[in-house]
């Protein structure tokens, strides 16, 4: 939709790896490095690793592109949490090999007439598996196994196991001894920096086609760095909502505030999808965590509104809350943890906490959350802290939305006072030429 109100030649953006639009950031050129470094040793074990949404598919596809094929026979196998029994049978499928006899003897004779005739051929086999972090042990043991098959002294099958952090943990551990001592390098990928996140969205669009419509301001990009963290996948979900915002308000700019409008949304939008599952699975019947929690936080906090209202009531009606946040607008107030467990604390005096649940699972601790907590509040068999957990977590959510619309508010009057700025100095300018015409009127009439 946004591609032809921008006229680009296709979507920027899109979640789908393309090599096309491979970013050489400095972590993923070294990512890249090192596999090819693998590659040229030609056996072993190459480990990389990232969170998600870091770039390793996009690595992957990009090494792959690269690839001469002539010298190198490469697979992927995304299927995860292979057993080991299953593990040579996907092998098998990925590079298309049709066992002739039956059971694993059949499949293991099968995939070493492969190899060698791939050596004959002279070529290498790569296997890649993606999603190694949910491999079992034994599979991955199998792994090593597999790649101890050689020729002379010359390994026929390497593998490159890519997985998410949680891979580097369970390769800690002291039963991955063997496979470690078989891994010859190993690297994880780190997010983008400031520059390298605006340079990434800029390569994109240039790949695209993109003409400089819409423009990314120096605030916009500081805005989707702090959002996303410099992670090219959220980088690549918020930009694309920020293109098609724009292409429906008929902006050309990227602003900071066009990142809060957007952001706001997205936000909103996970709030409902959240509650539309509550809904859903209240009526199938099934207790969500937030049930109990829902009513004890809507009287705290209608108690910790009502005080406010009286001491502070608002002079003038709705004219003067948008005077009020027009003088406001530059330093916004966000709502922390502490004014919930205050609207909390006010509500709670004579309430019973106890649902049931155990006192340990809460995790809080009355004096955390106000000085005036419900030292009484009677524990039982469960206890309030999970309740109040709970909670909370719902109220931030509340919280940030309500925050969300005053930011949106907020983008408006700015939107309403440059346009304003505009009007005046447009009008301005006319005087001057207006007056300056009637001087010269009156220089003639003379």
């Amino acid at each position: 939709m946004y591609e032809e109100y921008f006229q680009l030649s296709s979507a920027p953006f899109k979640l789908n790896p393309d090599p096309r639009y491979f970013f050489g950031s400095r972590s993923h050129n070294k990512a890249m490095a090192y596999l090819h470094y693998g590659l040229k040793q030609a056996e072993g074990f190459i480990v990389i690793t990232g969170p998600v949404g870091a770039g390793k598919t996009m690595l992957i596809g990009h090494l792959l592109d690269q690839l001469n094929r002539s010298n190198i026979v490469a697979a992927q196998l995304l299927t995860s949490n292979v057993s080991p029994d299953e593990l040579l049978g996907h092998i098998l499928s990925a590079f298309r090999i049709v066992p002739e006899g039956e059971g694993r003897t059949g499949q293991l004779e099968a995939f070493e007439d492969y190899l060698f005739d791939q050596l004959n051929r002279g070529r290498r086999v790569l296997l890649i598996m993606d999603e190694a972090q949910n491999l079992p042990r034994e599979t991955l043991e199998e792994l090593r196994m597999l790649s101890n098959i050689d020729y002379d002294g010359t390994p026929l099958f390497q593998v490159f196991l890519v997985g998410q952090p949680e891979f580097r943990e369970a390769m800690s551990a002291p039963n991955m001894e063997q496979l470690k001592q078989r891994v010859i390098a190993s690297y994880h990928l780190e997010n983008l920096t400031r520059e390298e996140t605006q340079e990434y969205i800029l390569h994109r669009l240039v790949v695209a086609g993109w003409s400089e419509d819409p423009v990314f301001t120096a605030g916009g990009i500081d805005a989707i760095f702090v959002e996303t963290e410099g992670r090219p996948r959220r980088i690549n979900t918020l930009c694309t909502r920020l293109m098609l915002y724009c292409a429906l308000e008929r902006r050309h700019e990227v602003d900071a505030c066009a990142v809060e409008t957007v952001v706001s949304e997205m936000r909103e939008e996970q709030i409902d999808e959240a509650k539309r599952n509550n809904q859903t699975a209240q009526e199938a019947g099934v207790r969500t965590p937030n049930d109990s929690a829902a009513v004890p936080i809507e009287r705290a906090l209608s108690k910790a509104k009502a005080p406010k209202t009286m001491k502070a009531p608002m002079p003038g009606g709705a004219g003067n809350m948008f005077d009020r946040l027009r003088a406001k607008r530059s330093a916004p107030q966000t709502a922390t943890l502490q004014d919930v467990a205050s609207a909390i604390a006010a509500a709670s005096t004579g309430e019973n906490f106890n649902n049931g649940d155990s006192d340990e699972a809460g995790g809080f601790d009355a004096a955390l959350l106000a000085d005036d907590a419900p030292p009484t509040a009677p524990k039982g068999k469960g206890g309030w802290r999970k309740t109040v957990a709970r909670s909370i977590d719902e109220a931030r959510g509340e919280l940030k939305q309500a925050h969300a619309s005053m930011q949106r508010v907020r983008c408006s009057l700015e939107e309403a006072d440059d346009k304003r700025d505009e009007s005046r100095e447009t009008i301005s300018k006319s005087l001057s030429r207006a007056e300056s015409l009637l001087d010269e009127i009156r220089s003639a009439l003379r």
